[in-house]
Order: C-alpha cells, then sequence, then structure tokens
C-alpha cells in the first residue's frame, strides 16, 4: 500500500502535468508567441564545458567521496535551529519515514518537470532549437548544484539532528556516528539545493520566456515554489535536517537555478563579456577531499 504521503507527492506530479497538458500548442493564445529577445545566446561551447565537466566531478565525487563519513566539523542547533525543530519534528518514526517518502517524490517532480515536460514541451510547440537551449541550461544547472552541494556538505561536516542529540547527552563521536557516511552531510540541504534549482529554474525560463502563455506561466511556476517549499518543511519533519539546513540550500538552489539562465544567456550579450571580450562561465572544480566552483574564461 502507497503511504498517503507518497500518494499525495504523486498527485502533484499529476497536477503539474495537467498543468502542462492544458498549455498545450492549440492552446497557447498566437498573441503570446515565446518571448525570446535576439540578445539572447542560445547553448554554446559554455554549457558543453561546463555541463559535461560538472558531470564529470560530480561521477568522482559519487565514486571518491560517497563512500566516507565526512569528518564532523559542526554538531548541534544554530538561531532558530531548535524551535522549528520542536514544531516540525515528526512524533513518530512512521510520521518521519512517510515524510521521507514524500520528501523524495516532490524532488523528482521539481527536477523532472523542467526536463521531462519543458524540454519536449518547447521542442514540439517552438522547435528544436529552444527545447536545446532549455534542456543545456537545466543539465549545466542541475550538474552545478549537485557537485557544489555534494561538496560543501562533505567540507562542512554538520551532524544531523539526531546525531547532534546523540553527542550532546554525551554519546561517544564514534557511537553517535557510527558507520552512516551521511551522519556528518547535514549541512546544506541537497534534498532542498537540488528542488529550489529545479524549481527556480521553472519560474525563471517560464516567466522569462512565456513557454505557455499567461495565466498557465504563473501557475507552473506558482506550484513549482509551492511543491519546493513543501518538501524543504518536510525535510525537517524527517528530522534529516535542521532549518538552517534548509534555509541554506534553499539560497544555493535559487543562485543556481537563476544564475544559470540569465548570467548564461538570458541577457544582453555585452553583460557576460570583460573589457577583453572573454566570455566568463562558472565551472565546477576538483579540490583536496571535495570541490567548488571556480571560473573559466572562453573567447
Amino acid at each position: 500500500m502507497i503511504p498517503s504521503p507518497l500518494r499525495a507527492g504523486l498527485a502533484i506530479v499529476c497536477m503539474l502535468s495537467y498543468t502542462a497538458g492544458t498549455a498545450r500548442a492549440d492552446d497557447v493564445p498566437s498573441s503570446r508567441p515565446l518571448r525570446w529577445d535576439p540578445a539572447w545566446s542560445h547553448a554554446g561551447a559554455a554549457d558543453y564545458v561546463v555541463g559535461g565537466l560538472g558531470l564529470g566531478v560530480l561521477g568522482v565525487e559519487a565514486i571518491w567521496l560517497e563512500p566516507q563519513q565526512p569528518s564532523l566539523h559542526w554538531s548541534g542547533p544554530l538561531l532558530f535551529d531548535q524551535d522549528v525543530r520542536d514544531i516540525l519534528r515528526g512524533s513518530t518514526a512512521q510520521v518521519r519515514y512517510d515524510a521521507t517518502i514524500a520528501s523524495w517524490a516532490m524532488l523528482g517532480v521539481t527536477i523532472a518537470y523542467p526536463v521531462v515536460v519543458d524540454v519536449p514541451y518547447a521542442w514540439s510547440r517552438y522547435g528544436k532549437q529552444v527545447a536545446w537551449d532549455l534542456f543545456w541550461q537545466d543539465a549545466v544547472a542541475l550538474s552545478l548544484v549537485s557537485t557544489t552541494d555534494l561538496a560543501v556538505r562533505n567540507l562542512v561536516g554538520r551532524a544531523r539532528p539526531s546525531v547532534s542529540d546523540c553527542l550532546a547527552a554525551g554519546g561517544s563521536a564514534s557511537r553517535c556516528l557510527g558507520t552512516d557516511t551521511e551522519a556528518t552531510m547535514s549541512f546544506p540541504g541537497g534534498h532542498v539545493a537540488i528542488a529550489t534549482t529545479g524549481a527556480t529554474l521553472t519560474c525563471t525560463q517560464h516567466l522569462s520566456m512565456h513557454l505557455y502563455g499567461a495565466p498557465w506561466d504563473a501557475v507552473t511556476c506558482g506550484s513549482a515554489i509551492g511543491v519546493d517549499f513543501t518538501m524543504g518543511v518536510l525535510r525537517i519533519v524527517t528530522d534529516n535536517h535542521w532549518a538552517t539546513d534548509i534555509v541554506a540550500g534553499s539560497v544555493l538552489g535559487f543562485a543556481v537555478g537563476w544564475g544559470i539562465p540569465v548570467l548564461m544567456h538570458l541577457h544582453r550579450h555585452g553583460d557576460s563579456r570583460n573589457d577583453t571580450g572573454i566570455l566568463l562561465a562558472p565551472t565546477p572544480i576538483a579540490v583536496d577531499h571535495g570541490a567548488g566552483i571556480g571560473v573559466t574564461g572562453m573567447l
């Protein structure tokens, strides 16, 4: 039997899919065609380089870092963390489990929607070039946020709330941490960082390009934000994260989800170049026991 939170997550998938369906080609008013500023740039070498490097670094991280438990550097609540946890934490193991299943479903919705729904829709409605542009905006943003999230969580080494409780009660680090490689990977909230990137991509692309036409672009953006926010709350209900983890994940996700399409493409060409005519693009880089983002200059 499917847990009720998961059914809710699947219902949201259907709702968002219906939103796209109601905006199919013959429903989009001819007076509201795709908005594409001639000054915007299409997907090109910078996307292929950054996206390829992002996936490559992510693969290395998954093989090298994921099997290891990061060193513990930070434990305990910060600011409003404990108050929020007291209010939202699931009261039973079953509630926390159901919230975990639902949060995974919602993560899938937010990252799949711009790729699985909008890219094919754009291809059928506006042609291959627009679909290609959307795909590479999505690919670069999602690979970068995944790479950065995993690197930061490994470098920061913050204990999960339950682990912090164990340590605060006088438990030894070896007993409290155990063999769980995720025990010290609380900050930032990984689900939220990636989901917020997907939701922000959806909003940025729809509100900039008018993919569906009014009012569906606003409805789609609002739905994506709603799913993302709900998932962030559920990650606290599950007791996997502190509230500050969620805030940090949201900030990271917004920066990448907005920054990649806007700074790399949806702006005037001159805005992305310095006086020497070099295009500056964010690039994932590997460092000792972690990774981060650097800058690549391309003529």
